[in-house]
């Protein structure tokens, strides 16, 4: 097959689907001779910041010298970012050939294979052909029955922050949610986990307990704020001070979490020196989190897609460097989420906020953006390149423009800030 071919039958391939527990998954790893423990890994798990932590532990592995394998979902521009070696994607060739190895098994089998297993076949099958020291493991969905909690021992498991989503597959309450994070957790072994609400950490502290596996909290007294410096959080943990490239509040806590992780990591056959967490937190890269597209006007994407994610951008704008700002914020949702909640929190901090409704199978419903529209004051955008070099020649020095309120945007919203640029340069040179 093709790379084409094989991404033509990922992307065509339902997400995730019925599933039969984890007995299909396993079936096949037996198949491929159990990649999924050839090679050391970390497993994360969470709600909301388990992207950012792999990217972090991942980071931070590289710069002490190891190779990596890292799977995470979902992705923003290419399919290829779910499976990487070093940072690096998995090249064409490599995708197109251990697909066709993959699809020639699965097209044998009497019950169809959902698109995250074969990812994450591909993914195993990868991480050890190529010989990584270390794999970093980003579940898709829950934890308990997610495709990537057929690895039998990791390093350590870890957990991030555990909000309301996915309830109608994991539960309506943060304690069932929790619970369903929590299946990662393995017998004997390391768990790490984010400072979460006493109703998480008491399922998870009991699901630890359960496995004989020793917990590490990440410390909110250990996190000591220093004065801030352009493009970083700077902050300290547990007395090492850190400058993060990653924006916000929420992704120091995030650090924490990676770190207590890295901590684990260190007693378990690698050495990672403080130079090197200091450098790979310096040096992570990943997209679609308050990432600044553009610095004149300055213009921020963030791929968060529930309240837990919008509070966390809303307290981010809300801090004493946006306090002379005027803030425009262009939201577009999809309609299974709590989008009013998101709408309000959005409209707490923006002067200006306006809707994109872009195209999806999970747009929210025309009639329904016309409600919302009416009922929050706002603007309705129509295409969101014009809406941003409409926004480009008016906005002034201190203006600041925020694109969010779902991960679907993150190529759209790309590729709507090069338009505008271009505009402006097509501007000036008429000039």
């Amino acid at each position: 097959m093709t790379y084409e071919e094989v991404v033509n039958r990922l992307t065509n391939t339902d997400f995730f689907s019925a599933s039969a527990g984890l007995y299909r998954m396993r079936s096949m790893l037996r198949h491929f001779d159990n990649p999924q423990d050839a090679v050391p890994c970390v497993h994360v798990a969470g709600t909301n910041g388990k992207g950012s932590v792999c990217a972090m532990i991942d980071s931070v592995m590289r710069r002490a010298g190891y190779r990596t394998g890292l799977f995470t979902s979902p992705f923003l521009y290419d399919i290829r970012e779910r499976i990487r070696i070093d940072g690096e994607l998995i090249s064409e060739e490599d995708m197109a050939r251990i697909g066709t190895i993959v699809f020639e098994y699965v097209d044998r089998l009497y019950t169809p294979v959902n698109q995250f297993e074969l990812l994450t076949v591909i993914a195993f099958l990868y991480f050890r052909e190529q010989n990584c020291d270390i794999a970093v493991l980003e579940t898709g969905l829950g934890g308990t029955l997610d495709p990537t909690n057929t690895v039998s021992a990791p390093i350590c498991s870890v957990i991030t922050n555990i909000g309301l989503d996915h309830c109608a597959v994991l539960g309506d309450t943060v304690a069932k949610i929790a619970s369903a994070k929590a299946g990662i957790i393995k017998q004997g072994r390391d768990v790490c986990v984010y400072p979460v609400s006493a109703d998480a950490e008491n399922v998870i502290v009991q699901a630890a307990l359960r496995a004989s596996a020793p917990i590490h909290f990440a410390d909110r007294d250990e996190l000591k704020e220093l004065p801030p410096v352009a493009g970083y959080e700077h902050f300290s943990y547990r007395g090492q001070e850190l400058f993060l490239a990653l924006r916000g509040k929420h992704q120091q806590y995030n650090a924490a979490t990676a770190w207590e992780a890295l901590a684990v990591i260190n007693q378990n056959g690698f050495y990672v020196s403080d130079s090197d967490i200091a450098d790979g937190m310096r040096t992570v890269e990943w997209p679609g989190r308050l990432e600044l597209l553009c610095k004149t006007p300055v213009v921020f994407y963030d791929g968060g897609h529930n309240p837990q994610c919008v509070q966390a951008i809303a307290d981010w704008f809300g801090s004493e460097r946006f306090a002379d700002r005027r803030i425009t914020v262009f939201a577009g949702m999809v309609n299974n989420k709590d989008y009013r909640t998101m709408l309000k929190t959005l409209s707490s901090f923006a002067d200006t906020l306006c809707f994109y409704r872009f195209e999806h199978n999970r747009a929210i419903p025309e009639e329904e953006t016309e409600k919302l529209c009416e009922e929050f004051g706002m603007t309705r955008i129509a295409d969101l390149s014009e809406a941003c070099d409409a926004y480009f020649t008016k906005a002034g020095r201190k203006d600041v423009l925020l694109i969010t309120g779902s991960l679907y945007l993150a190529a759209e919203a790309k590729q709507a800030v090069e338009y505008a640029i271009s505009k402006r340069r097509e501007r000036k040179n008429e000039q």
